[in-house]
């Protein structure tokens, strides 16, 4: 065997080595994330005040998602930027799992709606600090052959986070400490496999990248200058907005929509969760398996929207438990076909090469945002009357409206 041969052979298992490890670390931070949005906050917030709690977790979202929106997007310019013998990404991504875990402290001892409020932002920056570098290495490192593969299986990253985080918050620890402290401890764990395997080189003397795109890079709005990514980014907020309505408040859709006899929330939660997730796992198993003979992923991205949309419209009307499970396995459809192509077609609409961590960090944005337009969507339908089926209408609009947005994506072959 010749020695090139070898060599070659060795790079490739590295290289699936950090692919593994950047999937581990990319679904633990989710897990962080999830349950804390999901089960944690609400809870918090209900304890701080039953009867205030909607404004309350409304207003720690709102001020949170503010913070994640100029965290990401400074972080990814910053990292871009870094020049160090630890690599560019590397130093931020363990600052930030750090700082996150620390976050949980705070949330933990906030006392009043204040102090909660103050405790979700500080807990926003920390985790933008994190997932700002972690974005950008999908577009340094996955190879544009492996894209739709890789893309499918960070697809799947937030359902199952959604579905494992909701499990561990129903069978887990039952007191908030505890749970922060399982949060913390995957996170961690995940951040410090990935950090060892990924050997991303020193960047002290590392100079920028040539530029792919003709137009002002140096401008934060130039990348929208691209018609793909302005539709991608468009269609991403679109969806991300009708993520946050549907599970911000599915703990309080539960409770207070349809109800489960016999069933804590937490349980029915864990339920509703788990319906949705065997439905992304089915979709995404087959886009993963597919990947490499996927040549458009729009149309795949399009009919994500569509399930989304009809999911979430039946969730509003109905008031038999039936019907929200087969809409919920409906839904999961289109999570699992939506996000299976998502990272692909970002790294695909990204006009430059040496800001990739700006641009991904402002195609995050389009994430951010929602956390913060949900709950003043929340607010607004809450005081005009509206209860919290209300909500799920306004999602199924938003999964709609992308579906149109991604119709206006030029589809090229990968």
């Amino acid at each position: 065997m010749e020695e090139g041969e070898v060599s070659n052979r060795s790079q490739a298992r590295r290289t699936s080595l950090v692919l593994a490890a950047y999937l581990v670390l990319f679904l633990a931070a989710f897990i962080g994330l999830a349950p804390l949005f999901q089960i944690v906050a609400p809870l918090h917030a209900a304890a701080l005040d039953a009867r205030g709690k909607t404004e309350i977790l409304s207003r720690a979202m709102v001020w949170g998602a503010i913070t994640a929106a100029v965290a990401n997007i400074a972080m990814g310019a910053i990292s871009d930027r870094t020049r160090s013998r630890f690599g560019r990404r590397r130093p931020w991504i363990a600052l930030g799992a750090v700082l996150t875990v620390l976050s949980y402290v705070g949330i933990w001892r906030s006392s009043t709606p204040g102090e909660f409020v103050w405790a979700l932002v500080g807990f926003q920056l920390a985790f933008n600090v994190l997932m700002a570098p972690l974005s950008a290495v999908f577009a340094d490192r996955v190879p544009i052959l492996l894209r739709s593969t890789v893309s499918a299986m960070l697809g799947l990253s937030y359902p199952l986070a959604v579905a494992l985080g909701s499990s561990l918050m129903a069978l887990g620890p039952q007191h908030e400490p505890g749970r922060l402290a399982l949060l913390a401890g995957i996170l961690i764990g995940a951040a410090a496999f990935f950090l060892i395997v990924f050997d991303e080189p020193s960047s002290e003397r590392q100079g920028r990248a040539p530029s792919a795109y003709s137009g002002r890079t140096g401008h934060l709005l130039a990348p929208f200058e691209s018609r793909n990514f302005a539709t991608v980014w468009t269609a991403r907020l679109l969806i991300a907005t009708g993520y946050a309505l549907v599970s911000t408040y599915l703990l309080y859709f539960v409770t207070d929509a349809v109800g489960w006899p016999g069933r804590s929330p937490e349980r029915s939660h864990a339920v509703l969760t788990g319906v949705a997730f065997a439905s992304v796992v089915i979709i995404t198993i087959t886009m993963a398996l597919f990947g490499a003979r996927i040549t458009r992923r729009q149309p795949i991205a399009f009919i994500g929207a569509v399930a989304l949309s009809i999911g979430a419209l039946a969730l509003a009307i109905t008031p038999s438990w039936t019907v929200v499970i087969l809409a919920f396995a409906l839904y999961g459809v289109g999570q699992g076909a939506y996000g299976s192509v998502e990272m692909g077609l970002m790294a695909d609409a990204l006009p430059t090469q040496d800001n990739r961590g700006r641009d991904m960090g402002l195609n995050n944005l389009a994430v951010a945002l929602p956390q913060a337009m949900a709950p003043i969507a929340a607010l607004i339908l809450e005081q005009v009357g509206f209860d919290i089926r209300g909500l799920y209408v306004a999602a199924a609009a938003c999964f709609a409206a992308a579906a149109v947005v991604m119709s206006l994506f030029r589809s090229a072959r990968t």
